[in-house]
């Protein structure tokens, strides 16, 4: 009768181990996020103007965009534009536009946002965006950046999973 007790025993010992390993510890063990970084930004007079772009190889769903500002800088995005081009495939979400007289498909927009350090755009402009596998176009334009005015030091990065607080 010891015996079995003490086999039981050692049985809920581990089963209470191998619980806490794949419960508790999820968190821990989870995969980081893919981020896409833009930048650094060269802010000049307190301003930007910033395009760049780029393949997406795959679909990637926008979740954050958060802002990295020296400490104490803070500004005002006038304006970002996400977008690909048009194949005729249909443009869902924002729709079509045409810039430089090509059409475009709006993957994600927004303006007036007054950010600083680690301000998540995505949270500020109301949602996540889905960026297509395509050439993918990212426009942005600042301003009002200041005490400093002139640094190099900014950049957005975009991941697929939610900002951690």
């Amino acid at each position: 009768m010891e015996k079995l007790i003490r086999n039981l025993g050692t049985k809920l010992l581990a089963l209470t181990v191998a619980c806490l390993v794949c419960f508790a510890s999820s968190p821990a063990m989870a995969d980081q996020g893919t981020c896409i970084k833009r930048g650094p930004i060269h802010i000049e007079d307190g301003s930007f103007s910033y395009s760049v772009t780029r393949d997406v190889s795959e679909d990637f769903t926008v979740r954050s965009a958060i802002v990295s500002l020296p400490e104490g800088e803070t500004g005002m995005i006038d304006s970002i534009l996400i977008t690909r081009p048009d194949e005729g495939k249909g443009c869902p979400g924002a729709g079509s536009i045409v810039i430089d007289g090509k059409p475009v498909c709006v993957e994600f927009g927004c303006s007036g946002i007054k950010v600083e350090n680690d301000t998540d755009l995505v949270a500020a402009c109301g949602g996540p965006a889905v960026l297509k596998a395509s050439e993918t176009t990212y426009t942005a334009k600042g301003s009002d950046f200041k005490p400093q005015a002139t640094f190099n030091d900014f950049s957005i990065e975009l991941c697929d999973d939610f900002a951690k607080k």
